[in-house]
């Protein structure tokens, strides 16, 4: 019976990848794709949890430790008539008290201080994650639509330099065409197919990657692409934006926590006290007894322990104020560079796509007329054929630099997503 139900349970779930393996995966927008991916990541999940675990921890700060209860035998006689009994000697006791320690507020203040420290600096790195979420989905769903239209444009090429086979075999056959002609034109054709088969790579590519980012299937985009010709912003509001770098209130936060740690150890050497209540029960025939008792910590050696503490917490602070300088100049680097990559890379696009293509285009127009004509041979054909695909791949492959250029600026900062 336990096999037959176990057999049952497996058919079921082979059924069920089948359904999900079969199910049409939809076209997704750029705003859909980075939801998902939002929604998919672990590492943000866990950033989360850290972050609420820290914030238990700073309630649970602020309250005075658990009372220990305290039980045993007191005095027990080693020697003599008495030896190993508990009810003959009257210094005999059996004891059980009460014992609580008393924490200062201000010390319990300061941890709560510094675990909630640490909470904010934990959930500043949850936007260091989401940038480099949204600009990792962006560049792959950017990467993926780009690369379809090149796939696009090396079919459509492929389809032209096939229909034309047909009529250079009968020009060999009827010796209008040497038979060279055709070896030429299958040569041509390889060569783009090869690129159609580059440009299937890279979409599939593109798809792992989506998949690895927002667990699903993605194949297509949809929807307008971003307007990724211009850069998001002007650039000296993209510079003024760098103090709101993820990384840089991440490294801010840091020195929060740093200085909090300088606050908790100032008052390190406040003793905590420890009080004890007890009741002794002795032999018959003598009193029984209570007590209280009080221990004090004695920082006698202040100078050698916590100051030294202290100077180690505030020269902790000191380098992470000389940290955050250093990240926000090496973003402002970052982005100054990222500029000028988008910069050249608009240049390059712009001229592939505005001089070279159509110039090639042109080119080939004039050889088809001219070899219908019988005034060129199909060498020149093919040749203009590929560098028509050369200059479309290049334009392609610059418009895609472009975009990634521009996702990187974009995503500096986490897009506020919608649900």
């Amino acid at each position: 019976m336990k096999r037959h139900s176990l057999n049952l349970l497996w058919v079921g779930g082979v059924f069920l990848a089948c359904l999900h393996a079969a199910a049409p995966a939809a076209a997704w927008s750029l705003p859909q794709t980075l939801l998902a991916a939002e929604r998919y990541s672990a590492e943000l999940s866990a950033n989360r949890n850290q972050a609420n675990a820290l914030n238990s921890m700073a309630q649970s700060a602020r309250e005075l430790p658990d009372p220990s209860l305290k039980f045993g035998v007191e005095n027990v006689p080693l020697g003599g008539s008495n030896a190993r009994r508990l009810t003959r000697d009257g210094m005999t006791m059996q004891r059980i008290g009460i014992m609580q320690n008393y924490v200062s507020a201000d010390k319990r203040e300061r941890k709560a201080e510094t675990l909630l420290a640490q909470s904010s600096s934990t959930q500043a790195q949850s936007d260091v994650i989401r940038a480099a979420l949204q600009r990792d989905t962006a560049s792959a769903w950017l990467e993926l639509a780009l690369s379809q239209k090149m796939l696009r444009a090396a079919q459509r090429l492929a389809r032209e330099t096939e229909k034309q086979t047909g009529a250079q075999l009968s020009g060999v056959a009827s010796g209008a065409s040497p038979a060279s002609s055709v070896l030429d034109l299958r040569i041509a054709l390889n060569a783009i197919r090869d690129r159609v088969t580059l440009a299937q790579r890279d979409v599939e590519l593109a798809q792992t990657r989506l998949l690895a980012l927002t667990g699903q299937n993605i194949v297509q985009t949809d929807g307008d692409m971003p307007r990724y010709q211009r850069l998001p912003a002007d650039e000296a509001l993209l510079e003024q934006a760098v103090s709101r770098h993820p990384q840089v209130i991440a490294a801010a936060r840091e020195a929060d926590v740093s200085r909090a740690r300088s606050a908790q150890s100032a008052v390190a050497a406040k003793p905590d006290v420890g009080v004890e209540v007890y009741y002794a029960h002795r032999a018959d025939g003598y009193d029984d007894m209570a007590g209280i008792m009080f221990s004090v910590d004695l920082p006698l050696f202040k100078s050698q322990r916590q100051d030294k503490d202290y100077a180690a917490d505030v020269s902790r602070t000191l380098e992470a104020n000389d940290r955050l300088a250093l990240v926000e100049r090496e973003r402002l680097a970052q982005l100054k560079s990222l500029i000028a990559r988008y910069q050249a890379a608009l240049a390059i696009w712009q001229r592939q796509q505005q001089d070279v293509v159509p110039l090639t285009r042109q080119r080939l127009a004039l050889l088809e007329a001219r070899y219908r004509s019988g005034q060129s041979d199909v060498a020149a054909l093919l040749e203009a054929r590929r560098a028509v695909l050369d200059s479309e791949v290049a334009a392609i492959s610059a418009e895609k630099e472009l975009a990634l250029n521009w996702a990187a600026i974009r995503y500096l900062v986490p897009e506020e997503l919608t649900q």
